[in-house]
């Protein structure tokens, strides 16, 4: 990715003039991908070829062979990538889960550089990513590229299978009040804009990874949401759905040590979607009796509360 420089002219003239304090980026085949700071106090390129390189020696010093992909928007503005370290934890005896790294960056002048635990469930192939914060690392354009950051991300995720494993078993051990709270928990993160018929699909999801619809836990919701979102989605690139798997690692990630609780994370969805539907009146419902639903499950919080 190179630095140019930008000029602009005002509609009916002929005269173009600089603009000094920006800077276009391209790419060696001649696609322009975004206008950044031309300050590097502000934005430094950091070219995709070097994280990905810098991975790889951090990777091979722990001995693995990865596989993976990655994906680059049209425009190269956005990148993603995924790896396979072929190693192993279990949410339980018969849900292995192949552990990896997640990579995202981008050139827009908005995206910086992230790390984050990569998986996929082997029973199903759903992918997962950035449920545990404390084991990611990220980095802005307001700093030259910080090659200790990708060697840290490897080492945490090599070196952090038991804490993965007991996050995974607390999520299994906490429980929304039943299958309407979860789709609603599930339509409220935003994991739904990346599907093409969101409750439907959500609905399906919740169908194949919950066994009581009376008590879902975090974990099948967390999957029901990964599901969709790898088996649901068509023609939505990995640099895309990369956001809706974040969005979905809400359920299991509230920024610190622990796992957010249910009876939490329901009412917020169930007060943000009541105020939307029910207080303001301008809001479509996700379903036909999507207001009824709402009053019950108001009416349950309130009974518990």
């Amino acid at each position: 990715m190179d630095r140019h420089d930008v000029y602009a002219h005002n509609e009916g003239s002929d005269e173009w003039e600089q603009i000094p304090y920006r800077d276009s980026l391209w790419t060696d085949d001649g696609r322009a991908t975004g206008v950044v700071s031309s300050s590097q106090d502000f934005y430094n390129v950091i070219q995709y070829g070097d994280i990905l390189e810098t991975v790889g020696d951090a990777v091979e010093r722990h001995g693995i062979e990865p596989s993976g992909r990655v994906s680059i928007s049209p425009t190269a503005h956005k990148m993603s990538a995924k790896l396979d370290f072929d190693q192993e934890v279990y949410a339980n005896q018969d849900d292995p889960i192949d552990l990896g790294l997640q990579i995202q960056s981008g050139h827009s002048g908005f995206h910086g550089l992230k790390y984050d635990i990569g998986a996929e469930r082997q029973v199903c192939s759903n992918g997962m990513t950035a449920f545990i914060s404390e084991l990611g690392f990220d980095q802005t354009h307001g700093e030259p590229f910080q090659p200790g950051l990708a060697y840290n991300a490897v080492d945490a995720v090599v070196e952090s299978p038991a804490e993965i494993e007991q996050r995974l078993a607390q999520a299994q051990n906490r429980e929304l009040m039943n299958q309407d709270e979860a789709l609603l928990v599930l339509m409220e993160s935003g994991v739904g804009r990346y599907l093409e018929d969101p409750v439907p699909d959500l609905l399906n999801a919740l169908y194949d990874e919950v066994d009581d619809p009376e008590a879902p836990t975090l974990w099948e919701t967390y999957n029901a949401a990964t599901r969709a979102l790898t088996h649901y989605t068509q023609d939505v690139p990995d640099y895309e759905l990369a956001n809706g798997f974040e969005q979905a690692a809400q359920l299991l990630e509230t920024g610190g040590n622990e796992i957010p609780e249910p009876e939490q994370l329901g009412r917020r969805a169930v007060d943000s979607r009541s105020r939307q539907l029910i207080e303001q009146g301008d809001t479509e419902p996700y379903w036909p009796d999507e207001e009824q639903t709402l009053r019950e499950l108001m009416e349950a919080h309130e009974l518990q509360a």
